[in-house]
């Protein structure tokens, strides 16, 4: 078995064995590319929902402050 240096990051190891087809060694592969597709995908969903609350917060203010 291999183990690569992600471990030290806290990530899933790549493990590789004579027992293991290429296919399953994609479809893993490809189940953790779609893993992190989804986590960045989430993180800039929070981070358009941020800009998004601050932008309100701004029209208010303007919005308040023309009304005066």
């Amino acid at each position: 078995m291999y183990y690569n240096d992600s471990m030290a990051y806290g990530k899933k190891p790549v493990i590789v064995s004579k027992n293991t087809s290429f296919e399953l060694m994609v479809d893993e592969t490809c189940e953790r590319l779609m893993d992190q597709q989804v986590k960045y995908s989430i993180q800039q969903l929070n981070e358009m929902e941020n800009r998004l609350n601050d932008m309100e917060r701004e029209l208010s203010a303007f919005l308040l402050q023309k009304n005066r």
